[in-house]
């Protein structure tokens, strides 16, 4: 299986290493809860909210004893309660024909893709990421979310002055699960995957442009998990994707094998 990415060809090019070790393409992760509208993650947690009302209702717990309201994200901060840690990620789709959101995004000119899965998967195994599939069915992620309050009902705590979990509570987990994989249905066909990483707000990468204040985190992904390499429309850019090429030649991705357009 592959997955599919679009990146600008800028992108592509400061991202590719190849001085010494394993080569490697470099991507500027972005942080999740900074990046997209509220509304996108604010979905999931939603969910997750219904679900502890849900499970409350099948267990009989008064309304004074609820924990309905719990606050999900640090006073003033798109930060989720629990651990110092943001959530950083890369997307990609399972479907080569599906034109994303993530394309207004993308500077022009830009390239699709083709990522092997299994290879990337084994990556995110051995380099602590995750490759996550988005969900799309509410009644399945509502019914999953409340099987889990079974074992972490009792491990979350808040009042007016503090939020947090015991020792061995997984509900930080699942405030990441809702805000990562849970999409509304209408994106099903998108078919999204997204690598992801948690990391404290002092390793990110700053940048202010155009009145904004950004944070992102550099992953890297190797070189020989690349299938295919689309450069959208070469007739009209001749230069670049002939300068493409060359590149792609240059670090050990023959152009003749992997670009298309030259592929025979």
């Amino acid at each position: 299986m592959y997955l599919y990415t679009y990146l600008s060809l800028q992108s592509f090019v400061e991202g590719c290493n190849v001085s010494g070790g394993e080569n490697a393409l470099v991507l500027q992760a972005e942080n999740l809860l900074h990046t997209v509208p509220s509304k996108e993650y604010q979905y999931g947690l939603s969910l997750l909210r219904k679900a502890i009302r849900l499970y409350e209702e099948q267990k009989g717990i008064s309304p004074e004893n609820s924990k309905q309201d719990i606050p999900f994200f640090r006073e003033k901060r798109r930060l989720l309660i629990g651990p110092e840690l943001d959530i950083y990620k890369l997307s990609f789709y399972a479907d080569e024909h599906v034109i994303t959101s993530q394309l207004q995004s993308v500077k022009q000119p830009y390239l699709k893709l083709a990522i092997d899965y299994e290879q990337l998967a084994e990556h995110c195994l051995f380099e602590n990421m995750f490759l996550i599939r988005c969900k799309y069915d509410e009644e399945e992620v509502v019914k999953n979310f409340v099987s889990q309050m079974d074992r972490e009902y009792d491990k979350f705590f808040y009042d007016e002055e503090h939020s947090g979990f015991t020792a061995d509570s997984h509900f930080f987990s699942l405030l990441c699960n809702a805000c990562l994989e849970v999409k509304e249905p209408r994106f099903a066909g998108e078919q999204e995957w997204k690598l992801a990483v948690l990391r404290s707000p002092s390793e990110a990468d700053y940048r202010y442009a155009d009145g904004k204040l950004t944070a992102s985190l550099p992953l890297s992904l190797p070189l020989a998990s690349i299938r295919r390499v689309t450069f959208p429309d070469p007739e009209s850019d001749e230069l670049n994707y002939s300068a493409l090429a060359g590149f792609m030649q240059h670090i050990g991705l023959s152009p003749e094998r992997y670009l298309e357009g030259l592929i025979e």
